[in-house]
């Protein structure tokens, strides 16, 4: 989101972009099954994103095969609500820690911490949500696998199935293989889209998430393998919060907004709580200092 310099009177002073770093809360309902309730690979994973002007030139996407019938994973979303903040991320996770605490999501009867690959997301699951099984969006995964293969100049869905299927290991052998064959730029940090970095950086991204990369086993015990949920409930908050029109006092301002924007879009009566004890309102318990110069 966009913020300015407060108090420097009419119009945009040192706009700067701030990142807002969001974290939702879902509850669901439940199903394990004895088997891999969809082994096979989602078509819309086997390819990369493609513009209209790409998609003609690649002539395997008309030769992929109808994907074999599997049994629909129904999971039913019975409530929903979130954070964001500006915070950084040691204070995110303490807000992420409190209100998972305070709609008792610890004492959940299973229990899934689902997010993309960012460092300090698997840090937060350490130091406070350790019960919770650690998962890596497969949509990141995938982005990267297919990052790695165009870099070469493949299809990247081999690599993309293996990972599915859960053999990280092997997609992380082949991508080895083509590092060993090839030979480092002089200066690596000032070719980052040279092929061999590009590889030793998704290997890289792979071999550190490998352990939280198991998606046969999660789908088999019922437990989500997308991030889709917050995706769309960032989109929903960014609708209020971010445009190149919209700058927000880099204080209490924008961070008040995120939290009025979250609270609307969640199922709780966090938003009607505020509002009906919110100064003004004629129905508001008075604060206690007011309570206080009465009684006296």
């Amino acid at each position: 989101m966009q913020t300015r310099k407060p108090g420097c009177g009419p119009g945009v002073h040192e706009a700067a972009w701030r990142e807002s770093k969001t974290a939702i809360f879902l509850r669901a309902t439940h199903e394990s099954f004895a088997f891999d309730p969809q082994p096979d690979l989602p078509k819309c994973f086997a390819h990369p994103l493609k513009t209209a002007a790409e998609t003609p030139l690649d002539l395997n996407l008309a030769a992929d095969p109808e994907p074999i019938a599997t049994p629909a994973i129904e999971r039913q979303i019975l409530f929903r609500t979130g954070l964001a903040t500006l915070k950084n991320s040691d204070e995110f996770g303490r807000q992420t820690a409190a209100a998972a605490d305070a709609r008792g999501f610890f004492s959940a009867a299973v229990q899934a911490y689902v997010c993309d690959g960012q460092a300090y997301n698997w840090t937060i699951h350490r130091r406070h949500f350790a019960s919770f099984e650690p998962i890596l969006d497969f949509m990141h995964a995938s982005e990267h696998i297919h990052n790695a293969a165009r870099a070469l100049s493949e299809s990247g869905k081999h690599w993309a199935e293996l990972c599915w299927q859960g053999d990280v290991s092997k997609v992380l052998t082949d991508m080895e293989e083509h590092i060993s064959r090839l030979t480092p730029p002089a200066a690596p940090e000032n070719e980052p889209e040279h092929i061999w970095c590009v590889l030793k950086r998704e290997h890289g991204y792979l071999k550190n998430n490998r352990e939280r990369m198991d998606y046969p086993r999660y789908r088999r015990e019922g437990l989500p393998i997308t991030s889709s949920p917050v995706e769309s409930w960032v989109k929903q908050l960014n609708q209020r919060v971010k445009g190149s029109e919209k700058f927000w006092n880099d204080s209490e301002n924008a961070e008040a907004i995120l939290h009025l924007r979250t609270a609307w879009l969640g199922d709780d009566e966090e938003l009607m709580e505020h509002l009906k004890n919110r100064p003004g309102h004629p129905h508001a318990r008075p604060r206690e200092e007011t309570q206080l110069s009465m009684a006296a």
